[in-house]
């Protein structure tokens, strides 16, 4: 579709930082094609470009630079403190907000003040930017919930863009004794890796003293990265917790098709990534209910409802003692799964964006929630 004045419609994709093999890096490819194959320009804009995606991107400054121009569209990512986001509320164009969550501070707070500080920041930020967004997507409900607290007008919700992972043949041995449990996030206070540790040592003393449990992902708060060490070994499954950080897709993949239990005892997800990768890998779900989790895992998990280590441990053991549960659970996870089709996800994006962006052959998706709407009615009324 032509915009005023000829070419087609622009959208600038914008996000703080941009990082091969991260979750919202890959969505705002995935989107980028998305549009692209729309018919829209689309191009991803970043205040910090990793290496390995340098080709990718352009960074942010070259965008808020740029004169304004008629047809183009803003497309931010919020979900952490953007040091120039006074710059992106001055800009003309209309903008879109898409909330991938950002973690309250109150759960950062013990291990690193900068971190608490900035996702504090981020927290404001979100505040303010409602006044300058003319649509918000949100990837969950619950992120839509928060949106609508925060007074956005206009929310719309759109599932995150997950590639799927190639994974190997399923290697697990269920009947052995060593039980393999997985977990996939950064190492953060809100992933609350400490409740899994916890529950490992009960796990072992009372269930399966060979069980082991691997943490993937990269340190974003050091102290806290220390903490979880020493506590391992204070409980004595020092040797029995691997840290895994810097992992390859492939690896990812492998540790997927080799575990046996995925767990969880995160304290706030917008969303949870891994959990949908699990279940398509045909990996099992235990988790505390906090949060997105309940929504995004939907039926195919066993959900506790709290992260105490007793309670965690005991449903580790209902599903790796439980072979028939545990044959239920891999078929509705990888039904779960099959709810986040990529290319589906794609439409589902782009039908939440052309509720304000002009793309031809889309009808715009039912608005979540519309204050502007029900403003109107109540005005007329």
């Amino acid at each position: 579709m032509s915009r005023p004045g000829g070419g087609r419609p622009e959208v600038a994709i914008l996000l703080p930082s941009f990082a091969p093999l991260d979750a919202i890096g890959t969505h705002v490819v995935e989107l980028r094609e998305a549009l692209a194959g729309a018919g829209l320009e689309a191009r991803i804009f970043a205040d910090e470009i990793k290496p390995g995606v340098a080709a990718e991107a352009r960074p942010a400054t070259e965008l808020l630079n740029a004169r304004p121009r008629e047809g183009r569209f803003l497309l931010y990512q919020l979900s952490t403190n953007f040091h120039r986001y006074r710059r992106l509320m001055s800009r003309p164009e209309p903008l879109v907000v898409q909330y991938h969550n950002i973690t309250p501070r109150s759960q950062m707070m013990g291990f690193d003040h900068g971190i608490a500080t900035a996702v504090a920041w981020g927290r404001r930020q979100l505040e303010d930017l409602r006044l300058r967004t003319s649509l918000a997507l949100a990837v969950s409900g619950y992120n839509a919930d928060e949106l609508v607290a925060a007074e956005y007008s206009r929310v719309a919700v759109a599932p995150p863009l997950i590639r799927p992972l190639v994974t190997p043949e399923n290697s697990r041995n269920y009947d052995q004794r060593v039980h393999r449990l997985l977990f996939v996030g950064r190492l953060a206070p809100n992933k609350a890796q400490e409740d899994l540790i916890a529950a490992l040592a009960v796990y072992n003393a009372t269930f399966a003293p060979a069980a082991t449990l691997t943490l993937v992902g990269s340190t974003s708060v050091a102290s806290y990265g220390d903490y979880l060490r020493a506590l391992a070994e204070r409980l004595g499954v020092g040797d029995a917790v691997t840290f895994a950080s810097g992992v390859s897709q492939e690896e990812l993949a492998r540790l997927y098709s080799e575990s046996h239990l995925f767990v969880s005892a995160s304290r706030h997800e917008g969303f949870g990534f891994p959990i949908i990768e699990a279940m398509r890998a045909g990996l099992p779900v235990a988790a505390y209910a906090s949060s997105a989790i309940p929504e995004t895992s939907g039926r195919a998990a066993l959900l506790t409802p709290n992260s105490e280590p007793e309670t965690l441990a005991t449903a580790w053991h209902m599903v790796l003692s439980d072979p028939g549960g545990r044959r239920a659970m891999i078929t509705e996870g990888r039904r779960r799964a099959a709810d986040f089709d990529l290319e589906e996800s794609k439409e589902a994006n782009l039908r939440a964006l052309a509720n304000l962006i002009p793309i031809e052959g889309v009808l715009p998706a039912p608005l979540y929630h519309d204050r502007s709407a029900r403003s109107g009615v109540e005005a007329g009324a």
